[in-house]
Parts: C-alpha cells; structure tokens; sequence
C-alpha cells in the first residue's frame, strides 16, 4: 500500500498538508471507457478484463479540487465559522494500470488559495527529493489535502497546480 505525507512549515498562515486521500476509493467513471479487445497470435479474439501492464501514463490522470469542511462534506458553500479544506484527487480513468513516476514525491506542486477580496496565499508542498513511482490500478485513486482552517465569510477561489498532470484544478466557494 502506498502511503503519502506530506508537511509544511509551521506559518500561521500557511495551509496544514496532509497525505488524506486512501489508495484504493473508488474513482467516478474510472475504467468505464475503452475497448478492451484484441486478439493473439491465434487469430482469437480476447474480450476480457483488465491486465496488469500499464497502459497510461502521468498525462491520462483524472486530476481534480474539491472543497470540503471538518467533517468531510464536499461544498462550494459554507456557513461561518467553518474549518475548510481543499483535497486534490488524482484517479485513473483508463482501462488498465496507470503508472509514471515523479522526480519528488509531491503530486500537487503548489497550492493558491484567492480571496474575493483580493488576499492571495500560494505555498508549495513539502516534497521529499527522490523518484516516486506511483501505480494507480483501475478505478483507484489517491489524494493530497490542504487544510486551510476557519476562514473569514468571502468568496475563494482554491487552486493545485500539479505538474505531473501539466495543469491546474480550481474550485469556487463561498463562507457566508
């Protein structure tokens, strides 16, 4: 089983990261597109399942940010006061193994949380150096979380760059 920690510096004003997210939750969606049929040397043809050779690679990952509060809820709302976190879920959507490797072990690079008021706060993860192999089987996904803690009432916009997945994932939501 792959565990993820990931930490951050004691600021007041930077987020709490954790490694959250469990291997193994199911993944909306994932494996449902394909075809998984082809045919041997025989001249028959295979329908069958999943195989264990990886067939995807760092750029077929579901990359996605959630927002959510002390209890796990997933919202674009909150009422005052409320502990708020951001959780980035990576998933494999293919229909076999998906597997790359990172030269750190960070899957989100850097985390911007802005105010509608005009307060922005970037920090990056706290990677370790060294090459982490991630293998993500069908319909299996992880996740990093960035705690934010009691916001003031605004509306916020939460973002995660992830290089491994060349993009970055937003979400709006709002503390009333």
């Amino acid at each position: 089983m792959l565990f993820i920690l990931i930490g951050a510096c004691g600021s007041p004003l930077e987020p709490e990261f954790a490694g959250g997210g469990e291997r193994g939750d199911p993944v909306g969606g994932a494996g449902s597109g394909g075809d998984d049929t082809d045919v041997d040397d025989t001249g028959e043809t295979d329908t069958g399942g999943d195989t264990d050779e990886p067939v995807c690679g760092a750029l077929d990952v579901e990359f996605r940010v959630v927002v959510e509060d002390a209890a796990g809820e997933q919202a674009t709302s909150f009422s005052w006061p409320a502990e708020i976190s951001a959780r980035a879920l990576f998933g494999n959507p293919c229909a076999g193994t998906l597997q790359f490797i990172t030269p750190t072990s960070c899957l989100v690079d850097t985390w911007t949380l802005a105010g509608g008021s005009g307060d922005d706060t970037s920090f990056s993860g706290n990677c370790v150096v060294g090459e982490t192999t991630w293998t993500l089987e069908v319909g299996e996904g992880t996740s990093v979380l960035a705690d934010w803690g009691i916001l003031d009432e605004d509306t916020y916009q939460v973002s995660a760059r992830s290089e491994v997945a060349q993009t970055t994932a937003s979400e709006f939501f709002s503390v009333q």
